[in-house]
């Protein structure tokens, strides 16, 4: 019994060793190159031209950010936002942020930017409506206003590079996709964030070929990111995606799975650098954050988020019972192969990898833990409100 537990155990290994070697030769970045970034023009629909700080035609793009508490780095984003000119990129047709009930100066500062920039507007929210999550009802709210002909959420906490929005929309365009989602290049400070931070990715890019997120129809290779989607905003309008999901606190990957369902094509890739984003700012913060979701990384089941803990954290037991210790040897070499394959398609920095391996192992374990006594009270809490679970 114990000999056929080691060889699955070292099988499953092999197994994300190989997808995670895939996903690396695939290249599953957004492509910056000359063919993506200078398209042939589209033809225009009409005869209007934008001037400089006028609002540019309605078929760019709305960028669309639900905001709570976010005083500390909504002002770079809109920075960005702002930096794209309407006269010399109508890529973006309006920037609308929503104010979900901040108790600190995001408003403020959206504010600011609105007077500078007209094609900036600050929605103020209310009091959440029963059977809603906020930043889904935010989501809606900002969909219902906008204008454009394509609608891309951002996280207030993100930031962008100058050609990020018409690279996207052109790979979009490109393979006729309903829905892209951008995984962004995390950035990490803390020890704290790089023994978390680094986990979301470690489970991604090994199980998952991303490849197959846009070519493959079966639901359950699906893969999103709520920090960056750019949507067709006809495909949008007609199924009112946030409200579909109203409820859910993963509301990205249920998505993305409910779209392949209805047969729609969609993509998720991996950031370049083109957009980056400091998603927590400790280990208390990120251990909260990702126990919320963890469990959608396998289908939602506790069960299968559970034996992988326990696989990719005891498994070394039963090799080393069998094979002895030049077993167990040859098994942390590949376990550490697998993460430095992980953190070369996530941009991230191999030293760190190699040094906090099993300090990023046990912090999972955390994670796990926490997400399984939460489920257990079926309540957490993120940022100042209780989440029903």
């Amino acid at each position: 019994m114990m000999y056929w537990l080691a060889i699955v155990i070292v099988a499953f290994l092999g197994l994300r060793l190989l997808v995670a070697l895939f996903n690396l030769i695939s290249r599953p970045w957004l492509q910056d190159d000359d063919s993506l970034t200078n398209p042939t023009p589209e033809p225009s629909h009409n005869n209007e031209t934008t001037k400089p700080g006028t609002l540019p035609d309605k078929h760019g793009v709305s960028v669309l950010i639900p905001a709570r508490n976010e005083a500390m780095t909504i002002g770079n984003l809109l920075e960005s936002l702002s930096a794209l000119h309407p006269s010399g990129d109508p890529t973006i047709c309006e920037v609308i942020v929503y104010d979900d009930m901040s108790d600190d100066n995001t408003a403020a500062i959206v504010n600011g930017w609105c007077r500078q920039d007209s094609r900036f507007k600050l929605l103020r929210g209310n009091t959440l409506p029963a059977g809603w999550l906020g930043k889904n009802h935010a989501c809606h709210q900002l969909a219902s206003e906008a204008k454009g002909q394509y609608l891309l959420f951002l996280d207030a906490d993100v930031g962008i590079n100058n050609g990020l929005i018409k690279t996207a929309l052109t790979h979009l365009k490109k393979h006729k996709l309903a829905l892209l989602s951008i995984f962004p290049q995390q950035v990490m400070k803390s020890i704290g964030e790089r023994i978390t931070v680094p986990l979301m990715n470690w489970i991604l890019v090994s199980l998952l070929p991303l490849v197959l997120t846009r070519v493959s129809s079966w639901p359950s290779f699906a893969a999103a990111n709520g920090q960056f989607m750019l949507f067709d905003a006809a495909i949008y309008r007609r199924h009112q995606f946030h409200e579909a999901v109203k409820h859910h606190k993963v509301e990205d990957i249920l998505i993305f799975r409910m779209m392949k369902q209805k047969g729609m094509k969609v993509q998720t890739l991996l950031s370049n650098g083109m957009i980056r984003c400091r998603m927590y700012t400790g280990f208390k913060d990120a251990v909260l954050g990702f126990s919320k979701n963890v469990f959608e990384f396998f289908g939602g089941s506790k069960v299968g988020g559970l034996a992988f803990a326990l696989i990719t954290s005891l498994g070394f037991i039963p090799v080393w019972l069998v094979w002895g210790w030049p077993g167990v040897v040859n098994y942390f070499v590949a376990a550490l192969m697998l993460r430095i394959l992980v953190a070369l398609s996530s941009r991230q920095s191999l030293f760190v990898t190699v040094i906090l391996a099993p300090l990023q192992q046990l912090a999972f374990l955390v994670v796990v833990s926490v997400a399984l006594y939460n489920k257990f009270r079926k309540k957490t809490r993120w940022k100042g409100r209780l989440i029903d679970l």
